[in-house]
Formats: C-alpha cells, sequence, structure tokens
C-alpha cells in the first residue's frame, strides 16, 4: 500500500526485475481505475524484463484502494495529489534510480495528463495514449451536446447507483452496441423518464447538470495549464480513436507554452486505430484491412522512449521527425515535422444542388469547387424521438471504425463529389462553415465526413457535432430565432486520408447520431428538462449570400515533409 498526504493509502503491485540486471532501475508507473490485476500480463513482465521496475496501482476507492472514488478529481493539482505523491514516494525506494515514467491508454493516460500539472520532481518521461486536453471542451460536452461514453463508462465500471432494470441496456462485449442503445432511449422516452431517473449516478448527475463550462470543468482543463508542463512526453492517438484532435492540441500547445525539458521534446503518433489497448495492433478496423503496416509493436515504441529517458540509451528516437502519422488510402505510416502539415492547400468545396447520383438520401445534393449562385435551401424535419443512428468512425459501440454509413446517410442530407480523375489526400482538421437556420430555438448539426468507394461503399470517417444555442461559446446558451438564418462553424477533427482514383468525397448533414450522442429535444430546455421534444424543421442554404461549404486541407500529391 502506497501512502497519500491525507493518509489514505492506494493498493499498488511492485514488479522488480529478479537476477538480470544491477540495481537500482528507472520506474514506470500506471495508475488504473479497471483493477490493477488487469494490467499485470499487458505491461508490468515485459518492462520488467528489460530492467524496470513496474508499479501497478488501483485508484483511490477503486477496487484494493482506500478512500472514496470521484471520477479524476484526486488525480490533477487540487487538494489531494495521488499521481504526485505516487511518483515522489516510488522515486525514493531503495530500488529506484529515482528516474521515473508514467504510461497508460485512456484513463490511465488521463491521470497522467492531470499529474504532470503537478511538476513530481522525479517525473522524466511520458508516453501517453488517447486521452483529452479539456475533458468538457473535446468529449463530454463537446460541441455542446453529451457525448454517451460518460454514462456508459459509469455503467460498466458499476459507479451507477441505481440503474434501472428496464432500462438498462443489453451488454455484448464492452459497451453494447447501436441497436441496445437506442432500444434503451425508446423506452426510455415511453416511459417518460428523464436521463437521470434512467441513470442515477451521482457523478453523473454533477457533470449532466453542469452543461456550460465553469470552475467545475476546470479543475480538469489540462489545456489550460500547459505553461506548467516540463516533461517529455509521447503522445499516441488513431484516426478512429476519440482523440486525435487532443493529442494534436497537447503536441502543439506543450511545444509552444511548456517549460524548457518539454518544449521541443514531444512526439506526436496517429495511427488508424480504434479506442482501447485491444485495438492498437489492429489491422482490420471495422470493414477495412488496412494492410500489414498499420498493425505496430506497441510496447517496442515505448521502451524505446523510455530507454531513451530513463536509462540514457541514445537509440535515435529523438533525431527521428517529431510527428508520425498513418496515411489512410494510401495506407502507409509517413513521418512529418509538424501537424497540421505546412504544405497544406486549404480548398473550398460548396453545397449545391443538383443530384450527384450517388445515393438516395435526402436530397442527393452536389460538393463542388464551383461556389453557389441563386439555389434553394435543403429542407428536412428533425425529430427528437427518431434519432438517425450513429455508424462507424470513433463510435463506442458497435458498429465502430470503417463502417459503411449509407444506411444513416439515407435519412440525412448528403453533398457529394464527382467520381474523382486523380487521387487527392486530405490531412489535416477540416472546417464546416454553413448557413442554416430551424423553425426551433435550439437544434443540433451533425457533420459527416465520408469517402465514397465506386462501388458506392461510404467509408465514415469523421463526425463531429454542434448544438446551435453553443454556436458563439460554451459559458452560456444564445438561442435561435425561428425561421432567422445563422452562420455556423465546425472544425473537425483531424484526419488523413487519400480519397482515391474513381472514390467520390461527401460530406453529411443532419441534427443526430445517436447513440453517440444524446439527441436535442430543440425546445432549448436544459437536456433532462427536454422532454417531450419537438419536431424542427431545419433548413441548410447554400446560395450567393450563403456559401455553405467544407474546407479540406489537401496536401499536394507527391511532396513530402522537408
Amino acid at each position: 500500500m502506497v501512502p497519500m498526504r491525507d493518509g489514505v493509502e492506494l493498493a499498488t503491485d511492485v514488479y522488480v526485475p529478479e537476477n538480470q540486471f544491477e540495481g537500482p532501475y528507472p520506474v514506470l508507473i500506471e495508475r488504473t481505475p479497471y483493477n490493477k490485476r488487469g494490467c499485470e500480463h499487458l505491461h508490468a513482465r515485459y518492462f520488467v524484463k528489460r530492467g524496470y521496475v513496474v508499479l501497478i496501482q488501483d485508484e483511490r476507492g477503486r477496487y484494493n484502494s482506500e478512500g472514496t472514488y470521484y471520477w479524476l478529481r484526486d488525480e490533477g493539482w487540487g487538494e489531494r495529489q495521488d499521481g504526485h505523491d505516487t511518483i515522489e514516494w516510488a522515486a525514493k525506494q531503495s530500488w529506484s534510480s529515482g528516474k521515473v515514467g508514467t504510461m497508460g491508454l485512456s484513463f490511465t493516460c488521463a491521470n497522467q495528463y492531470l499529474t504532470m500539472v503537478t511538476k513530481p520532481p522525479h517525473l522524466e518521461a511520458m508516453f501517453c495514449a488517447q486521452f483529452a486536453t479539456n475533458i468538457f471542451k473535446d468529449l463530454y460536452w463537446a460541441g455542446g451536446a453529451l457525448h454517451m461514453i460518460m454514462p456508459t463508462w459509469l455503467l460498466t465500471q458499476n459507479e451507477m447507483v441505481q440503474p434501472l432494470g428496464q432500462n438498462f441496456p443489453a451488454h455484448r462485449g464492452y459497451l453494447g452496441d447501436g441497436e441496445t442503445w437506442m432500444r434503451w432511449y425508446g423506452r426510455k422516452n415511453e416511459s417518460e423518464r428523464t436521463f437521470a431517473q434512467s441513470m442515477m449516478s451521482p457523478m453523473l448527475d454533477d457533470l449532466i447538470g453542469k452543461p456550460y463550462y465553469d470552475d467545475f470543468w476546470r479543475q480538469f482543463a489540462v489545456d489550460e495549464n500547459w505553461d506548467k508542463v516540463d516533461v517529455p512526453i509521447y503522445h499516441y492517438s488513431g484516426w478512429y480513436d476519440r482523440y486525435p484532435h487532443a493529442a494534436v492540441k497537447h503536441f502543439n500547445g506543450i511545444n509552444k507554452l511548456g517549460g524548457e525539458k518539454a518544449r521541443g521534446h514531444q512526439k506526436l503518433f496517429l495511427t488508424p486505430h480504434l479506442h482501447g489497448a485491444s485495438e492498437i495492433t489492429a489491422r482490420v478496423i471495422g470493414d477495412i484491412d488496412f494492410g500489414p503496416e498499420a498493425s505496430i509493436d506497441y510496447n517496442a515504441l515505448r521502451l524505446r522512449w523510455f530507454d531513451y529517458h530513463l536509462k540514457g540509451i541514445d537509440n535515435g528516437i529523438m533525431d527521428e521527425p517529431p510527428v508520425r502519422i498513418f496515411v489512410m488510402g494510401d495506407n502507409v505510416y509517413r513521418d512529418e515535422n509538424e501537424f497540421p502539415l505546412a504544405r497544406t492547400d486549404y480548398q473550398d468545396f460548396y453545397f449545391r444542388a443538383g443530384k450527384s447520383g450517388s445515393i438516395d438520401s435526402l436530397n442527393d445534393g452536389v460538393l463542388s469547387r464551383e461556389a453557389p449562385a441563386d439555389e434553394p435551401p435543403d429542407i428536412y424535419e428533425y425529430d427528437p424521438r427518431n434519432p438517425v443512428p450513429s455508424i462507424g468512425g470513433d463510435l463506442f459501440v458497435q458498429p465502430n471504425g470503417a463502417r459503411d454509413h449509407r444506411p444513416a446517410g439515407k435519412r440525412s442530407l448528403t453533398y457529394t463529389t464527382s467520381a474523382l480523375t486523380s487521387p487527392v489526400e486530405v490531412t489535416g482538421l477540416p472546417k464546416l462553415a454553413f448557413y442554416a437556420s430551424s423553425s426551433a430555438v435550439d437544434t443540433d448539426w451533425v457533420v459527416t465526413i465520408t469517402d465514397v468507394h465506386p462501388d458506392g461503399y461510404s467509408q465514415t470517417l469523421r463526425q463531429n457535432i454542434l448544438r446551435a444555442r453553443y454556436r458563439e461559446g460554451d459559458e452560456a446558451p444564445v438561442f435561435m430565432k425561428p425561421g432567422e438564418i445563422y452562420p455556423f462553424e465546425i472544425e473537425m477533427y483531424p484526419i488523413s486520408n487519400v480519397f482515391l482514383e474513381g472514390h467520390r468525397i461527401r460530406i453529411v448533414v443532419s441534427s443526430s447520431s445517436f447513440p453517440k450522442w444524446y439527441p436535442n429535444g430543440n425546445t432549448g430546455k436544459e437536456m433532462d428538462e427536454d422532454f417531450p421534444g419537438v419536431v424542427a424543421k431545419n433548413s441548410i442554404y447554400h446560395d450567393r449570400e450563403h456559401p455553405s461549404k467544407v474546407v479540406l486541407p489537401v496536401i499536394p500529391r507527391g511532396e513530402t515533409t522537408n
């Protein structure tokens, strides 16, 4: 048991090399809410055999550790600083060289990012995979809509006080699938229960009761504290993970604002993979085989990083370009000096009337390099009782990854290019700038980018949301006047994809994607009072005065990083 500053002791397994190397040894720490025994075979023994002491610890209030659990509260710069205390305890043990590194993925990455702000004196390097810079802005209320990953995480971790039996989604694997959540949503509406009544969790009550950015959320806001970071970090995410945007922001923010040991000592690695420890070595992601190069040796990658920073082995890792990305379509890894890429050619693709002839959607519109003249808007109805299903991408349940988005696209507005006569590489952060109105005071705009293959398969690449009331900021609502036209912008999360010859680029617009986000009832009320909802008649404009478009970060073919 490792003592914290308030006297609470945390259950910790310590793995020490035996008869292989002369100590003391550098130390690697992973702190988890998922039961430390589950991390042993994945991490500890690999590094112990290579001359490291490894600590695997149950977080406060989880499994064998003392104290009361509250999601991430005790990991950062607050009254209790469990990560900081654990690092400093490890550094002072007889088997420790005093050089400590931290590692982990998802939640075990989250606690690292929070801990680094406290600047533990003996923290020398971090390997962080797949988590946010700001959990309000990057995930749980990103774009203003509740991301359903939080309630599903609390359910699967037994942190729901009273999940109601008749509403409990059937689980298949980790988090069930989209169909079970759709049935749950239907039963919830039929029973006229609020969201909170259907979940019942004090932690969730805090989170859904605070839908605007305030000091509660700032206690978890790592991005507001990059100037306090002074440690080399390897940032790892994937195109089908939930956090590629966060990895990019951490990489750039710390390089710009961090301390002397941090600036110029950050690495960014973006793979094609889904979220989760079981996914990071895969080559088949959803429906698509991305080839043998997609699969990586995750532990070997981490070993090189820690050997350099904790053992002083000059293995060349810091001589390599700081950014490495997987380019889908070409299905190769490529080194870069920065992200977004300096050689990006930002190109406007406009929403247009007409028929692309590629999908039986609500409008089958055209995506064109030519700006519109006088064209009528595209109008559709959004009924919150019948949301469009989430298909593919970074969805936390099946179907996720590279999936055929057509079933959702057929219920949406679509804007599709003609078949490409040559490959087009899009690498970076696309941006939507569009004009819209609604019959409601509030509604959602969901935008999806897909790669349409010659056979019609519409590969999900990226999907983001904006709740209309958040269009001017996330600290207070600004409602619409029904029927009035407003400009909206959505910065999409990063992608890297080559749309091959014969393929098409498609933008899909709807007002829902469930179970990824909890549907907007269109009433303007807060989420747990937003019932029953009302049907909204939503319009997307694309004319001379309202030239709705997507700005794509196109990379000239044949050019490489300098």
